[in-house]
């Protein structure tokens, strides 16, 4: 049976763009139809608010179906949770009270609109950072937004980049975040910091510094791409060999939380896989 639980979660990442749709399409008729041209699609609307909510509602099941797997904790879970059912409930909300008291909606429907389209976007963004990690949003952003975990500024230099807060782990975060971060630790593992990362998961260490073949994290990444134990999984994008080389210098150089390219004497080919990596 929980397999079966298990099976039908998996299908709230595929619903979940049913509500979002069909709650921006019942907000922009709500807006359209207030002009006497589109006054004639006025009849829709009430009918789009209750399709919308009830497709909402089946999301918000089916999501806490999916949240039943091992791996989901963390408060980003809570508040998408929380949000999607609020999200839900405002939509039915509406449909009620333009039913009921039209004259009133009639005053209140930007209030509505409002309430709806935050919530939509809260739930959304909270979701997001489940599925696809909390920086993939700004990995590509322009300027100061895309600085580096911590609010690091743009590394320019090579030998002044520090090995594990610019290169390692904002690698790992950008390839691995998306299933083992504090919210969504697959396999009991996040590699949301430096301390979660050396802790390993259910299976134990996925580092021993200083032996990167004894590794499970670096066996793992250089597995051929149809191994089952390969990671990332799923067809996400896997690492690219100047990533998986720097990783494997990092874990032989001892897999420290903290120094400089320069001070730990990268060699020559390692520094320009580095620079690679940095976009230098």
């Amino acid at each position: 049976m929980q397999d079966f639980i298990f099976f039908l979660g998996r299908f709230h990442v595929l619903v979940l763009h049913l509500p979002i749709g069909i709650l921006m399409l019942a907000i922009g008729l709500e807006i359209a139809t207030r002009w006497p041209r589109f006054a004639a699609l006025r009849p829709a609307v009430p009918a789009t608010w209750l399709i919308g909510a009830l497709c909402a509602f089946l999301t918000v099941t089916l999501g806490y179906m999916h949240a039943s797997e091992p791996g989901f904790t963390g408060e980003a879970v809570n508040w998408h949770r929380w949000s999607g059912v609020l999200l839900a409930a405002s939509a039915l909300l509406v449909w009620a009270w333009q039913r009921e008291f039209p004259k009133i909606y009639d005053r209140g429907w930007p209030l509505a609109c409002l309430i709806t389209g935050g919530l939509l976007v809260a739930t959304g963004h909270f979701g997001g950072n489940l599925t696809h990690g909390p920086t993939y949003l700004t990995e590509f952003a322009p300027g100061p937004l895309r600085s580096g975990p911590g609010g690091r500024p743009p590394v320019t230099n090579v030998a002044d980049a520090d090995i594990f807060l610019d290169v390692v782990q904002p690698t790992l975060l950008t390839r691995c975040a998306s299933c083992h971060n504090d919210d969504k630790r697959r396999g009991a593992l996040s590699m949301a910091t430096y301390k979660s990362l050396m802790e390993g998961g259910e299976s134990g260490a996925v580092i021993d510094p200083g032996e990167k073949q004894r590794s499970d994290l670096y066996r793992r990444i250089t597995l051929p791409a149809d191994h089952k134990d390969f990671m990332p999984k799923n067809g996400r994008t896997p690492l690219t060999p100047d990533e998986v080389a720097v990783i494997g210098w990092w874990i032989e150089a001892g897999a420290l939380p903290e120094g400089t390219v320069g001070k730990l004497n990268a060699p020559e080919d390692i520094r320009a896989k580095i620079a690679k990596v940095l976009g230098l």
